[in-house]
């Protein structure tokens, strides 16, 4: 990437350079360095070289220094945060939705109307709705400015230029890189030269003909990819040192085209275990600084709400690489957070996430150790205090938590990590424009700091640039490739302003206005790119989605050639070598290791089920221990809720114990039992998982007494019989599969014969107990593994509105709903159906094979780790090409 080299010149010769914007400066200073050493000196005096926000404040430091009385100048954020206070004072702040979003939409509005100077009366004649109350807010702005003597940088130009007098101006000054002038630049160049400064602005230089191609590609990734490719080719080949490629809305795609000119220029990035090394490619459109990591770990950890934290906030500070203790703990971290979603947690407090990492299976004692710490600072705070001491209390919060970790940081965390601190002093000098706010106010403000503040990590310069439209003014390179110039992409549609009336705005030729503007705009820009390089492509998509695009009206008149005829690199691309790879090394291996001898099985009763449903989710579950990370929300999820049930009624018949007794009960002494009953099953729950907010807590309560008043009217209706057993535990052997089981109850029947109930709260149905793979053996299981044979096996439905017993009992009928049957018979049919699953588990069988497909996969999400959906694509995929 070069500059001009008049622009170098004039700089060497003692010029002020002042241009468009700060990539083509760092250009030029750049080139001018590599300039003095090419000629042998050691020591330079720097080039005065600045865009021309950096000249404004330079004069305005200068002015400083040479006395002249100024106002206290307000940088973005405190012009930002002035702008907000005045709309919250507005008669429409009721009515604004996002307020900061609607500041930064003022603040534009307003220094697009003093960039082009637009006059306040005509704004006033034409306005609308939209625009009176604008103009409200900007009187308001003003006049709040200047009573407290501040003056924001949309003014201090006008400002400077009625103050040039008094200072000591340059001799001279050369422009370079600008498209177009803003009336107030004119202005502001106008008054230059009235006191003295010699004005000098380097156009473009006129493109020769024929150095310039256009070519098409069916979609911008294809697009993308050849220009990568093509980058990659000439830097190879020597043809070329610097190579831009310049794509408009380089910010809106970013990501997926950094992804493709990775994959391209630094395949080896995407190895296994790589290296970091010096970037061949580098993007200009900097991401905002809350995307780096480490900065997303600070403003999470500065969330971390003493009272009331989701699961999802909770979870990531566990898994962050930037708290205290963070490499020691890693694995013991990860397995609470596991934990705490496996009992339903969704909302966790300190003082509760501090006693898990006490007593969790694998403690974590360098977190609590923080969390008390952190504990202890922030029940200090104040509940509003300026941003100044926010600033300060927000580091040492984050210090006490640890951050930025225990382990040696990148280069690029660093850097982000250093930009944060920094974000921290700006919010600090924000003093100037507020007095006390809150905590959360405070932090609002962060992070729209961070969320509108561009950070890219330094780097040595890359051969490759890409950049967006204005970036690459006045920049030169050996070879250029122009992306997106399709009819929909350039001239860009237009933008209006949000608060300018429009016809005013399309009258005074305002950017964005209309069509005929961006129009005007893409001319000037694209004559100039063709004659930054000495070879460039122009590039277009042939669709977007499903719409034909064709090329734009500004380069219909270059030649079109074919991407053939480009000389596109077809360098490693180790992505696709090393799928190819597998693909000539792909086999099927349906076994795992089979069970030992002496092997006990978790799971109990899943052994079988999961078996049936799917051979693969049997190993992963309950050999490898694979479990998909649960997601719980607000309340009591499905499975507590069935456990609240199974905890109340073992509790009741606990003190009830037979039919006759439960019949006897009055209606008050059946309240209270059922009352005794909730209560206990909410505290037996709430001692595995956690305390429940006060409000679920009773509702639940109120729940479970209802349910459980309304099953017990059908208990009454059944046959006597007293409850034998409750939730019975028990180690059994089938087939050479050993595991532990509880049942849920026993009942004994007045003939003494045993009926063995399941109680369910979801959906349950006998049909679920038949065939070679039945998809819920459970009550099976407890009846061929039951020490005698029991009379019947049955689900007790608990579902509201769906209440009642279904099963099988051997010629009678103990519960309405028991279907009466040879018992016997389907005993020996379960045994054999069970000691085949058994069989096929202990041998380690382990097919990707869901019984019922799709419907299957839906109660089971380890498919990312069994990739079902890939394997049938790539089994079609194997189809077609036999049948080719």
């Amino acid at each position: 990437m070069a500059a001009a080299p008049v622009a170098l010149d004039r700089a060497a010769a003692g010029n002020v350079v002042v241009t468009a914007g700060r990539r083509l400066a760092r250009a030029l200073r750049s080139q001018y360095a590599l300039r003095a050493r090419a000629r042998g000196r050691e020591l330079w005096p720097t080039p005065a070289i600045l865009p021309w926000e950096a000249w404004i404040e330079s004069l305005w430091e200068a002015a400083l220094y040479a006395g002249v009385m100024l106002p206290a100048r307000l940088d973005e954020d405190q012009e930002l945060l002035v702008w907000q206070r005045v709309l919250e004072e507005a008669p429409q702040a009721g009515e604004l939705l996002d307020l900061p979003a609607t500041a930064e939409a003022a603040r534009d509005s307003w220094n697009l109307m003093h960039a082009w100077r637009v006059d306040r009366r005509a704004l006033e004649a034409q306005a609308g709705e939209d625009t009176r109350a604008f103009l409200e807010w900007a009187l308001r702005f003003e006049r709040r400015s200047e009573s407290e003597g501040w003056l924001e940088a949309a003014r201090r130009p006008d400002y400077l230029a009625e103050r040039l007098h008094a200072l000591r101006l340059p001799a001279a000054v050369t422009l370079a890189g600008f498209d177009e002038f803003t009336p107030q630049q004119k202005r502001f160049l106008g008054a230059c030269q009235s006191a003295g400064v010699e004005i000098e602005n380097l156009e473009p230089p006129a493109a020769p003909p024929g150095r310039a191609v256009r070519v098409a590609f069916p979609d911008r990734a294809q697009e993308w990819e050849a220009a990568a490719r093509w980058a990659r080719g000439l830097i190879e080949r020597g043809e070329a040192r610097t190579v831009g490629v310049v794509v408009p809305d380089l910010e809106r795609v970013r990501g997926p085209l950094e992804g493709i000119f990775t994959r391209i220029l630094e395949p080896e990035a995407l190895l296994p275990a790589a290296t970091p090394r010096r970037r061949c490619f580098n993007i200009t459109a900097a991401p905002p600084l809350a995307s780096a990591p480490v900065v997303r770990a600070a403003l999470l950890a500065l969330e971390l709400d003493r009272a009331r934290n989701p699961i999802a906030r909770a979870g990531a500070l566990l898994r962050s690489p930037f708290l205290a203790g963070a490499e020691a703990e890693r694995g013991a971290r990860a397995l609470l957070e596991g934990q705490l979603r496996e009992w339903g947690v969704w909302e966790v407090s300190v003082l509760d996430l501090r006693r898990w990492c006490r007593e969790a299976r694998r403690p974590c004692p360098l977190l609590r150790r923080a969390l008390r710490a952190w504990s202890q600072l922030d029940c200090s705070l104040p509940e509003r205090q300026r941003p100044g001491a926010w600033s300060r209390d927000f580091s040492r919060l984050l210090q006490k938590l640890g951050w930025p970790g225990e382990r040696a940081l990148s280069s690029e965390e660093h850097q982000a990590a250093a930009a944060f601190n920094e974000l921290l002093e700006r919010l600090a000098r924000l003093d100037t424009v507020a007095d006390g706010i809150s905590r959360g106010d405070a932090l609002g403000l962060l992070r729209r700091m961070a969320a509108r503040t561009p950070h890219q990590p330094e780097s040595e310069p890359a051969p490759v640039q890409v950049l967006g439209v204005l970036e690459a003014a006045g920049l030169r390179f050996d070879a250029l490739w122009i992306a997106g110039l399709d009819d929909e992409t350039w001239p860009r549609p237009s933008r209006p302003d949000s608060f300018l009336p429009l016809a005013l705005q399309r009258a005074l030729g305002l950017p964005h206005a209309s069509p005929e503007r961006e129009l005007e705009f893409a001319r000037r820009a694209t004559r100039r790119l063709l004659a930054s390089a000495a070879r460039i492509v122009a590039s277009r998509p042939l669709c977007e989605e499903d719409r034909p695009l064709g090329p734009s009206p500004l380069i219909r008149e270059l030649p079109e050639v074919r991407a053939e005829d480009l000389g596109l690199a077809e360098g490693p691309d180790y992505i696709r070598i090393q799928a190819a790879a597998r693909r000539s090394e792909s086999f099927q291996d349906p076994c795992g290791p089979a069970l030992g001898p002496d092997a006990w099985s978790r799971g109990g009763s899943r052994v079988f089920q999961y078996q049936a449903l799917c051979p693969f989710r049997a190993f992963a579950e309950l050999r490898l221990g694979a479990k998909a990370p649960e997601f719980p929300e607000p309340g009591l999820p499905p499975q507590d809720r069935g456990l609240a049930v199974h905890a109340a009624l073992e509790h009741f018949w606990g003190e009830v114990g037979t039919r006759q007794r439960l019949c006897e009960l009055s209606e008050q002494e059946l309240a209270e039992t059922l009352e005794r009953a909730a209560r206990a099953a909410l505290e037996r729950l709430e001692g595995r998982r956690g305390k429940l907010p006060g409000g679920f807590a009773e509702l639940e309560r109120r729940r479970l007494a209802r349910l459980l008043r309304d099953w017990l009217e059908l208990e009454r209706e059944r046959p006597p019989f007293r409850v034998l057993r409750r939730e019975w535990e028990r180690r059994i052997e089938l087939a050479g599969i050993r595991a532990d089981l509880k049942i849920d109850r026993v009942d004994q029947l007045a003939d003494g014969r045993e009926l063995i109930l399941d109680y369910k709260t979801g959906r349950c149905s006998v049909k679920n107990w038949e065939g070679e793979r039945p998809e819920d053996p459970q009550l099976p299981l407890y009846a061929v593994t039951y020490e005698g044979m029991p009379v019947g096996v049955a689900f007790a439905r608990l579902k509201k509105g769906n209440l009642g017993f279904s099963g099988l009992a051997d010629g009678c009928e103990p519960a309405p709903g028991i279907a009466s049957g040879d018992l016997a018979a389907r005993l020996a049919e379960w045994r054999a159906t069970l000691e085949r699953l058994a069989a096929r588990f202990r041998e380690g069988r382990a097919e990707v094979d869901p019984k019922k497909g799709d419907e299957t996969c839906r109660t089971c999400r380890l498919w990312p780790l069994c990739r079902v959906h890939q394997a049938e694509l790539s089994a079609s995929e194997g189809e077609e090409e036999e049948a080719e």
